[in-house]
């Protein structure tokens, strides 16, 4: 199999300059890492981010930002949502007309995007259908209590879409039969615990910003804040004030959980190489490498090291292994 990287500036054309524009408000590093697949890829890639981008923002920039008494009016339209682009990203990958062309969560730029895509591919819906049901749990606020909660989460809200880059790393395309993989294990296999390390990482990373707002969008599992002797409350307050040594311990639980995801995950993905060229190989490996390095700095300095010195150490680390992609 032969993939080559695409072009600096590949024309992507309608229905997919809609997809990028929403893909890469954020400029994530898994958006990053597929902008250096081949076009076709691309495509499939931003189709499919642009699906969950769209319902997770309602759910976690729209109804978990609102205050107690409208998310309770909101809960049911939101669940009925949620319902509505799930029936969406099902009739898309069936191949079948937009069901709801007029109010569904999906644009129909979106929606003809992942039909083009999704709908000419060998991968199943399930990982749009396990996120759904992440977010149903965000919707019905339920406690994170103990680790596992945190990992039946992770299940639908990272493994999932991790799962759809690993398909499109394998991916052949052929512009008569659509998108086909090699893969003999489901990419979740490949995907599930190298996506939860990252998401642990993701978690420290962004722990500063993510506290700013309600504990209900921290994913912290209470048994992990009781290990470390600390709540919510306080976190906010070490944060607020600068005293980070107070979330040392926090800091080494969390990367303790992390490390040992990365070891069953280097192995599983370890195993995808007789399937990749090395382009595709190398660009796992740079998106990887980004978190490595962060969880690395982490554990070097220890949780409140990486702090102190956070910003200057995730700009180096992304910028090595993944530039910014550059636009037009």
């Amino acid at each position: 199999m032969s993939h080559s990287l695409p072009p600096e500036h590949a024309v992507l054309g309608p229905p997919f300059d809609a997809c990028n524009e929403l893909a890469a408000a954020k400029n994530a590093n898994l958006y990053r890492a597929a902008m250096r697949l081949s076009p076709e890829r691309q495509r499939f890639f931003l189709a499919a981010y642009a699906s969950m981008r769209v319902i997770d923002d309602i759910v976690d920039d729209g109804f978990l930002e609102l205050p107690d008494a409208e998310r309770d009016a909101q809960r049911e339209f939101v669940l009925q949502t949620i319902h509505q682009w799930q029936a969406q990203v099902i009739a898309s990958k069936a191949d079948l007309d937009n069901p709801l062309p007029e109010n569904g969560p999906l644009s129909s730029e979106v929606y003809q995007a992942l039909r083009l895509t999704l709908g000419r591919s060998d991968l199943p819906a399930d990982p749009w259908i396990e996120l759904a049901d992440a977010l149903h749990r965000d919707i019905a606020e339920e406690p994170m209590d103990e680790w596992e909660d945190f990992i039946a989460y992770c299940e639908g809200a990272t493994a999932a879409p991790a799962s759809i880059f690993v398909y499109l790393l394998s991916a052949r395309y052929d512009a008569e039969i659509g998108y086909t993989s090699p893969l003999t294990n489901p990419p979740l296999y490949h995907a599930r615990d190298m996506a939860i390390f990252c998401y642990i990482i993701h978690i420290l990373r962004d722990l500063p910003e993510d506290i700013k707002g309600p504990d209900r969008l921290v994913t912290i599992p209470s048994e992990v804040l009781i290990a470390a002797d600390i709540t919510l409350g306080e976190i906010r307050n070490a944060i607020g004030q600068g005293k980070y040594g107070d979330l040392d311990y926090l800091g080494k639980i969390l990367l303790e959980h992390a490390w040992e995801h990365f070891e069953t995950g280097q192995a599983r993905s370890g195993e995808l190489l007789s399937v990749l060229d090395t382009d595709e190989a190398d660009t796992l490996s740079r998106l990887f490498t980004v978190y490595i390095e962060l969880g690395g700095a982490m554990m070097e300095n220890g949780y409140a090291g990486f702090l102190t010195e956070r910003d200057e150490i995730m700009q180096s680390t992304a910028q090595n292994s993944l530039p910014d992609v550059k636009k037009d």
